[in-house]
């Protein structure tokens, strides 16, 4: 009996330590701050505009992120402009990341902003699917970009 005992303390423990590893990366996960590092246009034609946009992504935890298939769609002043994917990455610990991350405009809603010199209200959100031990786990996220960010966006440069 007292074996039998000892098994189920260890594997209690083992469970319990498994729960707070995937709880601190699901933390972990919600902490990560985005960025657009660059944003250029890479092919128009009349429908839509095909971007080459490079994220950002810092990881503030000791622990490495591993960060799978993000799906995002970036809107101005609430108006879907279109989407994009990002590929799975790792981000290590106390680190950074830069990732290639294609995105497919819609050239009515862009040409409107384009012309316009104020900044409109630019927003980034998806989800990530965040490997967390042997579950997978989705993170959704929202990023403003700064005003420089959204023009250097909007005017593809």
């Amino acid at each position: 009996m007292e074996r039998r005992s000892k098994i189920v303390i260890i594997v209690v423990c083992i469970v319990a330590s498994a729960g707070i590893f995937a709880y601190s990366q699901y933390l972990s996960a919600t902490h990560l701050s985005i960025s657009i590092l660059e944003s250029k246009v890479i092919q128009r034609n009349a429908d839509n505009s095909l971007y080459n946009m490079t994220l950002q992504f810092q990881n503030p935890s000791l622990l490495p992120i591993n960060v799978g298939q993000t799906d995002f769609v970036i809107s101005i002043n609430n108006e879907n402009l279109g989407t994009g994917t990002l590929q799975p990455i790792v981000i290590p610990p106390m680190g950074k990341i830069a990732s290639q991350a294609p995105f497919t405009a819609d050239n009515t809603i862009l040409d409107k902003y384009n012309k316009s010199d104020s900044v409109p209200n630019v927003k980034l959100t998806g989800t990530s699917k965040y490997g967390i031990s042997i579950i997978s786990v989705n993170v959704p996220f929202t990023y403003y970009p700064t005003e420089q960010e959204a023009r250097e966006f909007i005017h593809g440069s």
